[in-house]
């Protein structure tokens, strides 16, 4: 999700920059390649205000009048984390690189368990039931972080692991009862 804008990429007579002019190499990268074509940048400065469409590949290009300090947005398809809105500065006869990269976006949720969630499970021998929560679009390679209440996390009753799998979470307890969880935060790894 970080973005980055580095300043001279190149000398301006590789990329043929006219005089009191900077091309600016837009980038929108993605977790999953997708919604790269139709991504729209937007450069402003006071006065001064142009879009550009990336291609398939996310990319864009567009030669901006120097000496301005511009402000880069972006707008885009997908479900992704927004990044940060780029600054640089325009430097004539160079060549700047704005990078976009997008995240999956994380899941945060909150939940109350009846005590019929729990059942009988031996994954963990100091932890005798299990309860799958469920939460779209998590895979089993994403890591949950869950905040009990403060009687449930002091209470040594319910496992600080807690495992993603395909479509939710299974949550570990000594006990079957009913309980809320005041959060479940889903952090994405792919």
């Amino acid at each position: 999700m970080v973005g980055a804008v580095s300043g001279m990429l190149a000398s301006a007579t590789a990329y043929e920059v006219p005089a009191n002019q900077t091309l600016v190499i837009l980038q929108m990268l993605t977790w999953d390649r997708q919604n790269l074509n139709g991504a729209t940048f937007t450069i402003s400065a006071t006065g001064y205000s142009e879009s550009v469409t990336a291609d398939a590949s996310g990319r864009a290009v567009k030669y901006v009048p120097s000496g301005v300090t511009y402000t880069v947005s972006l707008t885009h398809q997908g479900d992704y984390l927004n990044d940060d809105d780029q600054i640089f500065t325009a430097s004539p006869e160079e060549v700047v690189w704005v990078d976009f990269d997008l995240d999956r976006p994380g899941i945060h949720v909150y939940t109350n368990l009846a005590a019929s969630s729990w059942v009988a499970d031996n994954t963990y021998p100091d932890y005798a039931y299990r309860c799958m929560v469920s939460i779209a679009d998590v895979t089993a390679s994403d890591v949950p972080e869950v905040m009990f209440g403060y009687t449930e996390a002091v209470s040594g009753n319910y496992s600080p692991i807690a495992v993603s799998t395909s479509g939710g979470v299974y949550l570990y307890a000594k006990v079957n009862t009913s309980i809320t969880v005041d959060s479940i935060t889903i952090f994405r790894t792919s």
